[in-house]
């Protein structure tokens, strides 16, 4: 290659790192003045002149002025990054809903829809389920959804890292869906899919109890237990995107823990299985014996697993989601005490803050996270030219 060549791929890549140092520095701190982003960027102010203004030519920033004066003579420029210049979707697919949430790049939410489905509704039900969510949540944000950027889904399984359903148990015939496949005649933009335990601890890192903590174990039980590990700031996939899966292991106790609970002798006949742990842990909470058993040997049950993550990662914090989080006043203490006769070290045990949007809030954080790579590294596989431009709905 030649010289020449060389340097213009340099002063290419050169320009692309300058642009992405503005739109970082203003995502990260707000709007701010040209003075504000020299100092922030370490580039002169000129030089964050040029490309403050390039930037607002190609969509991606917005420049205002205060409505007080900075001092003597004409007011500042204020620039800001614009999230609206691009919308995402995250879908929860569960087992007896889907949730669609859309939002612009800063993760605000514009646009939401949860519907109904039965646990045994076929494969081709439930896609059509998470379509039409998909549909009402962008209807809401004033869009079509092919205008979106970017969809984050997080599903019940074992997702291979294309996104298709290697091995699922909880939903029948969901193995061996494609899910961004299914979804192409929705959307035109990429699909990315990850498992709801890994998605849900993305959101505890992002919105919730275990914002910012770089090595966090997650858990995401009820009557059925997942989980997701984020190492040195990485959540953990895997080869294959089976990493975690430590509930296949008879020994880690965690096909045995909803059994305590189902087996409650005082459960009413016609009880949901959805509905099983809350009654359980409220009759506990009363102080029905049974209950307060049935709870103690369903969180020892438990613990085996996640005291062999303990020992494994060594977290800083393991977040407790899923419904087990809305009964923490019975199981964190003893859970502390299980680890404890085990683990050289008990890390913190706190509860989600998230409540039931967990594994949506995380599905947004995938596709943002995709857009990230996409547009806002400096390997990005797409250039930085003209920001999209979402096609609203019909009027």
């Amino acid at each position: 290659m030649s010289e020449l060549s060389v340097n213009g791929a340099d002063s290419v890549l050169l320009r692309r790192l300058r642009l992405l140092s503005v739109i970082d520095a203003l995502r990260k701190t707000g709007p701010q003045p040209l003075t504000v982003l020299a100092r922030q960027t370490g580039l002169s102010r000129p030089i964050i002149q040029t490309l403050a203004e390039e930037l607002t030519d190609l969509g991606w920033v917005a420049s205002t002025a205060p409505t007080e004066p900075n001092g003597v003579g004409r007011p500042a420029r204020v620039f800001r990054f614009r999230a609206e210049s691009g919308s995402v979707a995250g879908l929860d697919i569960g087992a007896h809903a889907v949730t669609a949430l859309v939002t612009d790049l800063d993760g605000e939410v514009h646009g939401r829809s949860r519907l109904a489905v039965s646990p045994a509704a076929p494969a081709s039900e439930r896609l059509q389920a998470a379509k039409s969510a998909l549909a009402e949540a962008c209807s809401a944000a004033g869009l079509q959804p092919r205008a979106l950027l970017q969809v984050g889904v997080g599903s019940s399984g074992v997702i291979e890292h294309s996104g298709r359903v290697a091995l699922s148990v909880a939903l029948p015939g969901w193995t061996g869906v494609d899910i961004p496949a299914a979804l192409a005649d929705t959307v035109s933009c990429p699909v990315v899919v990850e498992n709801d335990g890994r998605a849900a601890t993305l959101a505890e890192r992002w919105r919730g109890a275990g914002r910012d903590i770089d090595n966090l174990v997650y858990i995401h039980a009820g009557l059925r237990t997942g989980n997701g590990v984020i190492v040195d700031g990485r959540l953990l996939r895997g080869h294959t995107g089976a990493a975690g899966e430590i509930g296949a292991l008879p020994a880690s106790g965690w096909a045995e823990a909803p059994t305590h609970l189902l087996g409650f002798p005082g459960l009413d006949h016609d009880a949901r299985p959805e509905q099983v742990a809350e009654f359980v842990f409220a009759r506990a909470r009363e102080g029905d014996q049974a209950a307060l058993k049935a709870t103690e040997r369903y969180v020892r049950a438990l613990a085996g697993g996640i005291a062999a993550l303990v020992l494994t990662f060594d977290p800083e914090l393991v977040v407790l989601g899923g419904g087990i989080s809305r009964s923490s006043d019975l199981v964190l203490q003893q859970l502390a005490a299980e680890l404890d006769r085990v683990c050289v070290r008990v890390p913190p045990l706190v509860a989600s803050s998230l409540d039931s949007e967990w594994v949506v809030i995380g599905a947004v954080r995938v596709a943002l996270d995709a857009v990230e790579r996409r547009y806002f590294a400096p390997g990005g596989s797409e250039p930085l030219a003209l920001a999209p431009t979402p096609t609203p709905l019909p009027a």
